[in-house]
């Protein structure tokens, strides 16, 4: 049977990936291989010193190193985002090379375009080689193949669009004449928080805006805060910080639409998991978003950065219950067939399957041919 390391912060670390991580390990992914999960996340307290983190830094490449047996036929999954995150997983990209494994690379988050146009000469040519030796990258949709492509020159792209297991059946009471319009994501101006909280003043006494997550821009909770009792509208805003497990999915189950005013995204795992639970949606179509979803038929688009827009979406969706019933239906549809998490963890499988042994120990050099290419 087929090894798969997958690496990636796990639970009860919070995100898109750790979300990805534990849904796939719950799929027939799970008895078709043998699936090793090997958590990435931060293991230590908050006041470490240098040493300490170092230490724990070696402790894991050496777990890392032990954890792949190029004596079986075993691939290297990471999951990896921007920034400084990206550069400690190309530790283990090497270290797997190293050890005689192919490696599966998986980009998520939002900013990777931009992370990458802001880096310098030096550090740019760093990521293309950590990119280049993988033996597949993997990105999220077509848009972000084609911004990769032009980044990673020499990289072996993929797409592989995110999956979502279908939410839990939770049973809660909704208030009734309340419509209740739920973010759901780390707190952060690349998520489109101000503008919401701009916009929330103008929306119908009906409408009560819930924010859930925990902070993408350190202290912009209580900045929120102060900003909405500044507009004497506190009662209408609730922050609710991070959810996990049962209660997200019962946040999802009280919600009445489901609204995400990116500026930068990848395929939000949040944004199909409210689909999935059958909310109607308001977003906008950056990333990967127009390649899952149709504006008027799977949900309502706004530009980003239109906070007139972004009301009037609001309120529109608010007074008319027919709309949001229809959307909602639809976009469920929609999202359980094409992107259920069985899908991808078939299309996960695919991918390893077509890593040939011949492969495994050849650099990856740029403008190489690879005849292992997933169609």
């Amino acid at each position: 049977m087929m090894r798969v390391v997958m690496a990636g912060p796990l639970p009860p670390a919070i995100g898109g990936m750790a979300t990805v991580i534990d849904d796939i390990s719950r799929t027939s992914l799970a008895r078709e291989v043998e699936l090793i999960l090997f958590d990435t996340g931060k293991q230590t307290p908050a006041g470490r010193s240098l040493t300490q983190a170092i230490a724990a830094r070696f402790a894991l490449w050496r777990a890392w190193w032990q954890a792949l047996s190029p004596a079986n036929r075993t691939v290297a999954h990471i999951h990896t985002c921007s920034f400084f995150t990206y550069f400690l997983d190309g530790v283990y990209v090497l270290l797997a090379r190293l050890r005689g494994v192919p490696v599966v690379l998986h980009v998520h988050g939002g900013r990777f375009d931009a992370f990458l146009d802001e880096l310098s000469p030096f550090a740019l040519g760093i990521a293309r080689f950590i990119a280049q030796r993988a033996t597949r990258l993997v990105v999220l949709s077509g848009e972000w193949e084609i911004k990769l492509a032009e980044r990673l020159p020499g990289a072996h792209l993929t797409v592989i669009e995110n999956g979502v297991a279908e939410p839990q059946l939770i049973e809660v009471s909704k208030t009734s004449g309340e419509v209740i319009v739920l973010f759901l994501g780390n707190l952060g101006q690349r998520k489109g928080v101000w503008d919401l909280v701009a916009c929330a003043g103008q929306l119908p006494s009906s409408v009560r805006l819930v924010l859930v997550g925990g902070e993408e821009d350190t202290g912009i909770t209580e900045r929120v805060r102060a900003e909405l009792e500044q507009q004497g509208i506190e009662s209408r805003v609730e922050l609710v910080g991070p959810a996990v497990g049962e209660a997200k999915f019962r946040w999802l189950r009280k919600a009445d639409i489901f609204v995400l005013p990116s500026y930068a995204e990848g395929v939000p795992i949040s944004m199909l998991e409210a689909l999935a639970a059958g909310l109607p949606a308001i977003v906008t179509p950056v990333g990967g978003i127009p390649s899952v979803l149709q504006d008027g038929e799977h949900a309502l688009f706004v530009p980003p950065g239109d906070r007139v827009a972004l009301a009037g979406a609001i309120t529109r969706l608010a007074g008319d219950a027919d709309l949001r019933s229809r959307l909602g239906a639809s976009a469920r549809r929609h999202v359980l067939e094409r992107y259920g998490i069985e899908c991808t963890a078939q299309k996960y499988l695919q991918l390893y399957e077509s890593l040939k042994p011949g492969l495994i120990n050849q650099d990856m050099k740029p403008g190489t041919e690879d005849a292992g290419a997933v169609p």
